[in-house]
């Protein structure tokens, strides 16, 4: 009984943690906001393949969501990268998508966009200078990551 309540509160300590990391890691520069809305680890590996779907996975992995509100006026990500997959939502507002190679995207509710990974920079910004943007973002990410990664590159000479 002993043991179970100490697995328990550690456990709780674990989850605590990477919760307060998610929410720190993800609080980008230049008015946004990230809420974490679930985290949770899936143990085992994935393999599945149905219709156009293709999902899988080696081992454990991290699948945390979270809204992310971007301030009217400039809101911005910053110049990031993921260390996994991200499926973004636009839940209400406009997003501004730059690819490292200068292409821009913009994405309006109901929207979504896919973002690579550690091999693909990106800059996510709301321009629109009357309304917030949000999103939800799905991250699939190593146990324990951070989901989001803030570089020190300002790629295309854009202003974040």
């Amino acid at each position: 009984m002993r043991r179970s309540l100490w697995l328990t509160l550690l456990l709780g300590i674990a989850v605590s943690l990477a919760l307060a990391g998610t929410v720190s890691a993800t609080h980008p520069p230049g008015g946004t906001t990230a809420v974490p809305l679930a985290r949770g680890t899936l143990a085992e590996k994935v393999k599945v393949n149905v219709g156009d779907i293709k999902i899988q996975t080696k081992g454990p992995v991290d699948v945390a969501t979270l809204q992310v509100t971007f301030a009217k006026g400039g809101g911005s990500a910053g110049w990031h990268i993921h260390p996994g997959p991200v499926f973004v939502v636009i839940k209400s507002g406009e997003i501004s998508v730059w690819t490292e190679d200068c292409e821009k995207t913009v994405y309006g509710p109901g929207e979504t966009f896919f973002e690579m990974g550690p091999e693909a920079s990106m800059l996510v910004k709301n321009e629109n200078p009357d309304t917030d943007a949000v999103v939800v973002g799905t991250f699939i990410v190593p146990v324990g990551a951070a989901p989001l990664t803030i570089t020190t590159e300002h790629l295309c000479g854009i202003e974040e």
